[in-house]
């Protein structure tokens, strides 16, 4: 990672490009790559990192007992997940599993704010990505109360 003090270019970049600014230098310092069923973070974890998808599939799961798990939903390339656990410093509200073999950007809370201050962009994929949590949160409450 780069040092702290210094700028990173590539992240600035990341920021006002978005993932067309993914590189292999970018992916070298802050890539992971998951195979089809491997935990990338569970449920109850304190949050350091905020993910990017740059490939695959990433479930959302709850856990239901040892070893078992419900999908809550699916997210593709594009999307962030981990963002809430970081920003309320608190414990991670899901496990998110690798439904495909899947790259993601894993970034520090410092590097997410840099990202994030530096171009709008970013404040409108949390935006959308909380409402889409809040529409998929209200379809389950209705589901369950058969409404």
């Amino acid at each position: 990672m780069a040092l702290e003090g210094t700028h990173d270019f590539d992240l600035m970049k990341l920021g006002f490009e978005g993932e067309q600014a993914i590189t292999a230098d970018l992916f070298f310092k802050y890539g992971r790559t998951y195979k089809p069923k491997q935990i990338i973070l569970k449920e109850g974890e304190i949050g350091r990192e905020v993910f990017l998808i740059i490939s695959g599939k990433v479930v959302v799961t709850e856990r239901l007992n040892r070893g078992s798990y419900r999908v809550l939903n699916a997210l593709g390339p594009g999307e962030i997940f981990g963002e809430m656990a970081v920003l309320e410093e608190a414990p991670r509200s899901a496990t998110l599993i690798a439904a495909l073999p899947s790259k993601v950007l894993a970034l520090s809370p410092e590097n997410f704010e840099k990202i994030f201050k530096s171009h709008p962009r970013w404040a409108f994929k949390i935006l959308t990505a909380l409402g889409r949590r809040i529409q998929q949160a209200l379809g389950q409450v209705q589901a369950h109360y058969g409404g």
